[in-house]
């Protein structure tokens, strides 16, 4: 599988990744690091590191997965809810017309990527101080800002514009970089029209690029279920891939009469 940005290493972009196999042991990281106070980008982060076999070639650490543009991280998270077997066609939404809520169906894993666009992760534009260089926002930028009191856009350009005085920027000079920036940068779809069918009036719908960390999950149901039938341990379920817990549940399941 291919990232749409990727690492730059050696003038080389390194786009390959893949997914280690699901289990339980993932997705309770998946769960207890929603639980953690840190901020979302580590959450993030962590998660990554957890669930990936290998990153542009290379085993995932914390520092890589957040040397990752937004972008990639989003993208990378949205394909780890589906890898886990957990996409959800139905959406709910409330229609800011008639106030009346309504379904939508969208599979989400579908959606257009935007491939990075030439010279990815770097930038360089003509501006009231000259010509400065900058890099696509990553999630170490996203962890650093969110770490801080207040944030702006100059904070961001701060750790991405150099050189640059960035307070000496003016507002269109600010706006040309970010245009640039978006040129270049990889993205996934994270906004969405959906027509209400009482009143026909068209929603735009935000799609949570972070989906993963807050999905609903059943493991620790599914673990006390088989430890009780097989008196395995937490360890050894955990540690089973996910079509096999699933196949030795439905064992459970038709053992004790419970489907037909």
């Amino acid at each position: 599988m291919r990232l749409p940005g990727g690492l730059l290493r050696e003038g080389e972009l390194r786009r390959q990744f893949r997914f280690r196999e699901p289990d339980g042991a993932l997705e309770l990281s998946i769960l207890e690091g929603a639980r953690r106070r840190e901020p979302l980008p580590r959450q993030v982060s962590r998660v990554l590191v957890a669930a990936l076999e290998h990153l542009g070639g290379e085993p995932p650490e914390l520092a890589k997965v957040e040397e990752l543009c937004i972008a990639d991280r989003q993208f990378l998270m949205r394909r780890l809810r589906t890898w886990l077997g957990d996409e959800q066609p139905w959406h709910t939404v409330r229609c800011t017309g008639c106030q009346e809520r309504f379904d939508f169906e969208l599979n989400v894993a579908e959606l257009p990527v935007k491939e990075a666009g030439a010279g990815f992760p770097f930038v360089e534009v003509e501006t009231g101080q000259g010509r400065v260089r900058g890099r696509v926002p990553t999630g170490a930028d996203q962890l650093a800002l969110a770490e801080r009191v207040t944030a702006d856009v100059r904070a961001l350009l701060e750790r991405c514009l150099f050189p640059a005085d960035v307070a000496r920027l003016e507002e269109g000079d600010i706006a040309l970089i970010e245009e640039a920036l978006e040129a270049v940068s990889p993205g996934v779809v994270t906004r969405v029209g959906a027509t209400c069918p009482g009143c026909g009036a068209t929603q735009v719908v935000t799609l949570e690029p972070y989906s993963c960390l807050f999905m609903e999950s059943t493991l620790l149901e599914e673990v006390h279920t088989l430890a009780s039938a097989y008196h395995w341990s937490e360890r050894d379920i955990l540690a089973l891939p996910l079509h096999r817990r699933r196949q030795y549940l439905r064992l459970v399941e038709r053992a004790t009469g419970q489907v037909a």
